[in-house]
């Protein structure tokens, strides 16, 4: 029973490692790393260790260095090579640390409260530019490092929805424009990105209607007739291989009635090296807020 406990199967592996899971299976492959094991149904189990094996290559890779140059590496070799790789930690404010801080301790409430006053102080806008975006870097940078678990970082983005999702139904306009609708293709689990674009939209007077994630396509194009939509907006993580996105917005996008705008955003499309035709690709929230001005002028 203790074995089983210490098994992940490939869903939580590419959650806690942020290494997709047709990368595991092509490093599987290629180099015999990772090594699963199989359970009755055939599916693949990894053994904690090589989880953590995995999440030292994932900061392997993010400096710079070939998968074949890491992969399959035991775990002295892989801290010796992080030893010796130059780190570039970005400076952050002292008022994200101690959030970081409050994270570590669990203090849930007055994660909440914190943010709630940053919020206020700020304003919405601002507190998703220069807040919510580099907190959100430093969330990752420290899970990449091992200091937080993905339960904490859960805790983190547990509470930042309930800030955000509160501020939204404050500022929610059901007769501005233009009409957005917002979700994920299947696949697509993480949810944190779309509300804030759900939250930079609003700000900017469009009209939203969130969906919630992993819709599939066909229920998306009968959402829009539905709610008159102007606009589709997607979410991408890091996680979700760049094929998998170019694929579904070429199919999403031959799905949709020309006259709807298909806006795609977040880590994932930022990978992309040039979009579809009748695709809009964002990178920051300020690019969201460009579009809608210029949807509005126009």
């Amino acid at each position: 029973m203790e074995n089983d406990k210490a098994l992940f199967n490939i869903g939580i592996v590419e959650r806690e490692t942020g290494i997709g899971k047709d990368t595991l299976r092509v490093w599987e492959k290629r180099y015999g790393f990772p090594s699963p094991v199989r359970n009755e149904g055939e599916d693949r189990l990894y053994p904690e260790q090589q989880v953590v094996q995995l999440r030292l290559i994932k900061r392997l890779l993010d400096s710079g260095l070939r998968p074949s140059k890491v992969v399959g590496l035991e775990l002295d070799a892989l801290n010796a090579l992080l030893a010796e790789t130059p780190q570039t930690v970005p400076g952050y404010a002292p008022e994200l640390l101690e959030l970081l801080q409050m994270v570590k301790r669990h203090q849930v409430a007055e994660l909440r409260l914190a943010l709630n006053k940053i919020m206020f102080r700020q304003g919405l806008h601002d507190f998703l530019s220069k807040t919510i975006s580099p907190m959100n870097n430093l969330i990752g940078d420290a899970w990449l490092r091992g200091e937080i678990r993905v339960f904490e970082e859960h805790l983190y983005s547990e509470q930042l929805t309930m800030v955000l999702r509160n501020a939204i139904s404050m500022i929610r306009d059901a007769n501005g424009s233009p009409r957005v609708l917002l979700t994920t293709l299947p696949g697509e689990e993480h949810g944190l990105g779309l509300l804030m674009a759900d939250a930079t939209l609003s700000v900017c007077g469009a009209s939203c209607v969130l969906l919630g994630v992993q819709t599939p396509i066909n229920e998306i194009v009968w959402a829009v007739k539905a709610h008159k939509s102007d606009v589709v907006t997607l979410s991408f993580s890091s996680v979700m291989p760049v094929a998998q996105i170019k694929a579904g917005l070429e199919q999403l996008r031959q799905a949709l009635p020309d006259n709807v705008l298909l806006w795609a955003g977040g880590a994932g499309v930022a990978r992309m090296r040039k979009p579809e035709a009748g695709i809009q690709l964002m990178g920051p929230l300020a690019d969201l807020s460009a579009a809608v001005s210029a949807w509005q002028a126009h």
